[in-house]
């Protein structure tokens, strides 16, 4: 044979042509094949049992199988390949026929001599040594395999109840066969520390006994099969145990050799969704963080594994962050907690089950080093949100996980929550924030649309880049970025030649917010320092302010509005003007009534988005949801006057000045003595002086 074999698959049945080499391939293997007559083969074909491969309509091999209703089951009868055609998957394919014509089954089963030395090659068709059994020949011994299709059943159902209620690992050949030797000098002896057996569920694939099968005694295999079944068995779906294992096959094409076994190993880890792979092989251990960047499986050894949790068990010390009204803080999931969190968090309308929240929320508790969890609470002990930080990647902050719980701010929270993870990502010198989490709520996934993030293959990605630069150089940055990131970064060179092209204001101000924090410094886009009370910058903004209060703000769900209004008089600059966007630095004034600290100063920059005029009646039934003000002060801006016409600047994602700038300062750049009692336009190069200035770090 020389050109490449062109594989089909057909059932046939008693007339057809290829019946004949079916017979014939049967005969000429019989040594290794159980007998078949002649008769026998033509009756399964009637019966449309047989399956061959074609190649140009050439027969060049098939499978004859026996279906089972009793006992919900193939038996896989014949595989056979013509030899001049082995080594093309030729045998992988008929079986995968088989599988997708026989999917109402539980899987395939079959028989065969131990002697005939395939113990690779059925574990390469996705089949796993089950237990041995003498042939019918004397002092032989055949293996019965079997390839489960991972349908739902009892043993499904107890692996899956196992997982809900601890961290379930995976442990490797090694470790399994250290724990078996009962050696105390071992490293795998640490994971049956007592402290642990409350907090970890160790787990094997099904890959262990195609391990065992291989040991040459008897006697062994037995009693060591007997050892894995104390072990939590993890069942896959065989589809995407196909899937995986392509990908792997892939990924580890490069790098140094693995064998099948490993691949077959960490493909059904990756199948059954546990995302914590124990091992001490070195080479895999070397390849821990491409391994976790590509397909998100935490590759540790043993001693790691135990470190990180005795580092959770004996960390009980969180420090609560007041956050605008609610407490942001680090949270250690234990017993009693973890059922308040399911019950808030788990996206059952997604179809996610509890052992799979389970999993994902103690894996990123465990590995403190990779995974920063925060919960919000009402009060002191309702959750109301859940989000977690990953920081593996240098320019990326990922999110693996963000909920919310039903509330009627849900979606205020939600965006509050994505805005702070941009503006984390940001001031930690990171280029983009990722969104991950497969199973968001309706009204996250609303939230994120809101907020300039692009669709990629494995989730929602955006740009935010703490720089103020001129066009030219923030373009060049964008390019790079493209550049070094790969194709699903390509959404930057669309910004980067929006940058270089555009002049027109309006669409700089929307290009900042796609971009944001970005500042273009010489685009000319309205620049404005605008005084404000600090109990009204507290209430609205400012969290540094508020926490100098007993209570903090006023209105919480309306502090981490990313969206809010503040009422004013209507004098101002002419370029403060209806319909206007740009840029607001906020002076917060001073008040020595009430005692705050570090004000007479420009303490925060906002996005300017809509300033409106009119009668305080229409104002406020416009922006009523926007602000802390109740009628009564808005009535109070107008000085007790229906008819005075007020002002209402909307503005949102404020950011917080690290240094703020006091006036006096703020007048030197300027160049003259503002006083600071009205809004004051600037000039872009005067904004870029004072954003620079306030954002150093």
């Amino acid at each position: 044979m020389t050109a490449l074999p062109q594989i089909t698959m057909e059932v046939i049945d008693d007339r057809s042509p290829y019946l004949p080499t079916v017979v014939a391939l049967g005969d000429a293997h019989k040594k290794t094949l159980s007998f078949f007559p002649e008769g026998a083969f033509i009756r399964k074909a009637a019966s449309g049992h047989i399956i061959v491969a074609l190649d140009r309509k050439q027969c060049i091999g098939y499978l004859l199988y026996s279906p089972s209703n009793s006992f919900d089951r193939v038996t896989l009868v014949h595989l056979c390949v013509d030899p001049s055609y082995r080594g093309y998957g030729i045998a992988k394919k008929l079986v995968d026929h088989l599988v997708g014509i026989t999917k109402e089954y539980r899987g395939i089963g079959l028989t065969c001599r131990r002697d005939y030395h395939l113990e690779n090659f059925w574990p390469k068709l996705g089949f796993v040594a089950q237990f041995d059994k003498n042939a019918k020949t004397p002092k032989k011994l055949n293996t019965y395999w079997w390839l489960d299709y991972g349908h739902p059943d009892l043993f499904n159902y107890a692996a899956l109840r196992q997982r809900e209620d601890k961290l379930s690992v995976v442990i490797d050949d090694r470790i399994f066969f250290e724990l078996y030797d009962d050696e105390n000098t071992a490293e795998s002896q640490l994971l049956l520390a007592d402290w642990l057996q409350d907090e970890l569920n160790l787990c094997l694939t099904d890959e262990i006994f195609n391990k065992i099968n291989k040991i040459s005694n008897l006697e062994e295999r037995k009693v060591k099969h007997k050892f894995a079944q104390r072990f939590t068995r993890l069942p896959c779906e065989r589809q995407k145990l196909d899937n995986v294992y392509d990908s792997l096959k892939y990924f580890f094409a490069e790098k140094e050799r693995f064998s099948a076994s490993d691949m077959r190993n960490i493909a059904r880890i990756m199948a059954s969704d546990v995302q914590i792979f124990l091992t001490q092989d070195r080479r895999i251990l070397d390849l821990a963080d491409e391994v976790y960047e590509q397909f998100k499986l935490s590759i540790l050894s043993p001693t790691d594994l135990v470190i990180k949790l005795d580092e959770v068990r004996k960390n009980t010390d969180y420090q609560p962050v007041l956050l605008a009204g609610t407490f942001l803080r680090h949270v250690r999931i234990n017993s009693g907690k973890e059922i308040i969190l399911y019950d808030c968090f788990q996206a059952v309308k997604q179809g996610e089950t509890k052992a799979e929240f389970q999993q994902k929320l103690r894996r990123f508790v465990a590995e403190l080093d990779k995974f920063e969890c925060l919960v919000a609470t009402e009060g002191e002990n309702q959750p109301i949100a859940l989000v977690v930080h990953d920081r593996h990647k240098q320019q990326e902050l990922e999110i693996p996980m963000l909920r919310v719980a039903d509330r009627p701010i849900s979606s205020t929270i939600a965006r509050h929550l994505i805005f702070l993870g941009t503006l984390i990502s940001a001031k930690e010198q990171r280029q983009f924030t990722r969104i991950t989490d497969r199973n968001l709520p309706e009204i996250v996934t609303a939230a994120i649309h809101k907020d300039n993030f692009v669709n990629v293959k494995d989730g929602f990605l955006r740009v935010n880049i703490a720089v103020a630069e001129t066009k030219r150089q923030l373009a060049e940055r964008l390019s790079d970025l493209a550049n070094i990131g790969g194709q699903e970064y390509n959404f930057c060179l669309n910004f980067a030649n929006i940058i270089r092209e555009e002049k027109e204001p309006q669409n700089m101000w929307e290009m900042e917010g796609y971009l944001f924090p970005a500042k273009i410094i010489d685009a000319e886009i309205p620049s404005f320092i605008i005084p404000i009370k600090p109990f009204w910058a507290h209430n609205l903004f400012d969290v540094n302010l508020a926490n100098q209060t007993l209570f903090g703000a006023r209105k919480p769900d309306l502090v981490i509005n990313r969206d809010a209004v503040y009422y004013k008089s209507k004098k101002g600059p002419k370029e403060l003007k209806p319909g206007v966007n740009g840029r607001i630095l906020w002076y917060v004034s001073d008040d020595k009534d009430r005692g705050y600290t570090g004000v007479s100063a420009v303490r925060a920059c906002s996005r300017l988005s809509d300033v409106a005029i009119g009668k305080p009646k229409e104002l406020y039934r416009r922006f009523r949801n926007l602000g802390i003000y109740e009628w009564q002060n808005v009535y109070n801006v107008a000085r007790c006057n229906l008819q005075q016409d007020i002002m209402a600047i909307a503005f949102s994602d404020t950011e917080l000045f690290s240094q703020p700038i006091p006036l006096k300062k703020v007048q030197e750049i300027i160049g003259k003595k503002v006083p600071m009692q009205l809004p004051y336009y600037i000039s872009p190069e005067i904004f870029a002086i004072i954003y620079h200035m306030g954002t150093e770090s």
